[in-house]
């Protein structure tokens, strides 16, 4: 990345997304970029929204809320870390997806909060598919059960699948763990529940994203290679 800034690097970024989906002959609107801006300060971000970049991403809840104040309305903000149930009471409206639910007692407390708000969290249940025990997230196995339970919970709705692929793997083990999540949602998409759409796809991150890409990604998750490495 030698030293470019932040809206270079955003912009590099935007075209290795381009050439990653013209190889995979997918529609150019096909993948969001969502850049991943934890531990950046508010006018990190601000340089990557000088050259369009409305999609951001945050892993703490404490992080977020100190951060949005300082950036337009028209951002939208994901939660990509995993959630503290004693954290979703800092919720509001202006989170656009959860990426990482997964397990009831997050389901319950999103769905007790959105009740109290009457706001209804767009989520995506997190798949540990490298089944690494230092990760989060459902096995592979107990995800059907996982969406028969969503109906029960109507401030809550599922919107696709999200996984972090494992630290140690490869390339070509990480792009394998992306088509069995790939696999596993195409699976399922031809059963109907309520309150459950698999549409999207988050998975990939700086150092795997065109691979993501390539394998269906529809929600790519870039920090270092816009922002640099963290402080």
């Amino acid at each position: 990345m030698g030293d470019l800034g932040i809206q270079e690097r955003l912009l590099e970024v935007r075209q290795r997304i381009l050439r990653a989906i013209e190889r995979s002959n997918r529609d150019n609107g096909a993948v969001k970029l969502l850049a991943v801006s934890k531990t950046q300060p508010p006018a990190s971000l601000q340089e990557a929204y000088q050259v369009g970049q409305r999609a951001f991403a945050e892993n703490r809840i404490q992080e977020w809320v100190e951060k949005v104040p300082f950036l337009p309305a028209d951002c939208e903000w994901h939660i990509v870390g995993r959630l503290q149930t004693n954290k979703v009471k800092y919720l509001t409206d202006k989170i656009a997806l959860i990426h990482s639910l997964d397990r009831f007692s997050l389901l319950e407390m999103l769905n007790e909060q959105g009740g109290r708000q009457g706001l209804t969290w767009a989520t995506l249940v997190q798949v540990n598919i490298a089944q690494d025990p230092s990760k989060a997230g459902l096995a592979p196995e107990e995800v059907p059960d996982f969406l028969d339970s969503i109906a029960d919970y109507p401030y809550v709705q599922v919107r696709g699948f999200m996984t972090i692929g494992a630290l140690e793997a490869n390339l070509q083990e990480t792009r394998a763990f992306f088509r069995q999540l790939r696999n596993l949602r195409d699976s399922l998409q031809s059963r109907t529940w309520p309150g459950v759409n698999l549409q999207e796809l988050s998975m990939g991150m700086s150092r795997d994203f065109e691979a993501a890409i390539e394998e269906g990604a529809t929600l790519v998750r870039v920090g270092r290679q816009i922002f640099g490495e963290r402080g």
